[in-house]
């Protein structure tokens, strides 16, 4: 009788304390485009067909060093260093990597003991977080620092959290390729990796809050709500480099990605964690500045935007027919306007440096 009473106390004890599931991750991306210049039909991102367990940042592809290469002249340092003294002095821009500068910075160091993303995804955000700063940094030229830090950090989340099955499913059944037309380039059918996303309302609308008075998202229509500024960013911005990213609001935290957000009005605290942030964001002009006055951005509450999408509770549930960014706007009206931005920055950047 007492070895059943032992085992009975076992088996309600581990009812009511089931065993962790270990976290997997759900996709990667084995290849590489030149410049971050896509190939829709040779390399995307691709679905695993059974989740993986996540890795470090080492190994091949990896970068292990910064700088440190013998050399005869910055040549040697494939134009993103100096040589100094015979050795390779990469760029300090968040980018360049490897003992001759010709590898990529890890790109989301918070993640790098226990990563989902490759190496050729992280040499893929290195380009992307390099436009990123530009169309959404610098507190002085209509950006926010804060955005483009919570910006990153959100890719950073999703592409590289080892926890990505708990927040990331494929729209499809595997391999979850389809076809979307890409309002940025024109191009009619573009081979995508579609698949859904789970957020956290209130994360969601912190990073709108840092985002919204920037200059790209008061022009752009369609960025005038939290889940419409991502969605942006996710399915128009992204059908270019392989993925069609809907996403959701979840009821339940532990199936919601959520992620430490910097606050506009103040975000004095990043002095604290500044080491753990993307490493082009830890560049930013505002958080590498000695002053706590630098480290804040005009911008309001979105609440009541927020709000706006659910009828009671802390959180929006998901849905199954997600809101669409091709309704009631112009794709090819507000992806032109975003690329003069682009186009605007570069040319004044040129002209200044002159």
């Amino acid at each position: 009788m007492a070895v059943l009473s032992l085992l009975s106390l076992l088996l309600a004890t581990a009812a009511r304390f089931p065993a962790s599931v270990e976290a997997k991750c759900v996709m990667t991306q084995t290849c590489v485009n030149p410049d971050n210049i896509p190939d829709y039909d040779q390399c995307i991102p691709e679905a695993y067909k059974k989740p993986k367990d996540p890795l470090s940042m080492t190994g091949d592809g990896w970068p292990s060093v910064i700088g440190g290469g013998s050399c005869t002249n910055a040549t040697d340092c494939n134009g993103k260093g100096q040589c100094v003294n015979n050795v390779c002095v990469c760029r300090q821009d968040g980018m360049a990597a490897g003992p001759y500068c010709n590898q990529f910075t890890i790109q989301c160091p918070a993640y790098r003991a226990k990563a989902c993303c490759s190496w050729q995804q992280n040499q893929a955000m290195a380009e992307n977080f390099k436009l990123m700063a530009s169309v959404f940094a610098k507190n002085s030229a209509g950006g926010c620092d804060a955005c483009a830090v919570n910006l990153m950090s959100l890719w950073c989340g999703l592409v590289c959290s080892p926890e990505q099955d708990q927040f990331m499913e494929m729209t499809h059944a595997w391999p979850s390729i389809n076809y979307r037309p890409d309002p940025m380039t024109g191009k009619e059918k573009v081979k995508v990796l579609e698949l859904n996303v789970a957020l956290d309302k209130d994360f969601t609308c912190a990073i709108f809050d840092s985002c919204k008075n920037t200059a790209i998202v008061s022009m752009a229509a369609a960025m005038k709500s939290s889940l419409g500024f991502l969605n942006y960013q996710m399915q128009v911005g992204a059908v270019g480099h392989g993925e069609y990213i809907a996403m959701h609001f979840n009821a339940s935290k532990d199936r919601s990605f959520d992620h430490n957000v910097l606050k506009c009005s103040n975000y004095s605290e990043v002095e604290a964690i500044r080491k753990t942030l993307p490493t082009q964001a830890q560049l930013l002009e505002s958080i590498t500045s000695k002053s706590r006055d630098d480290k804040q951005c005009p911008c309001g509450a979105c609440r009541a935007t927020c709000d706006t999408h659910t009828s009671g509770g802390s959180h929006i549930h998901v849905v199954d027919d997600p809101i669409s960014m091709l309704s009631g706007f112009s794709t090819k009206l507000v992806a032109a306007v975003y690329g003069l931005l682009v186009v605007f920055i570069f040319v004044w950047k040129r002209w200044k440096n002159q």
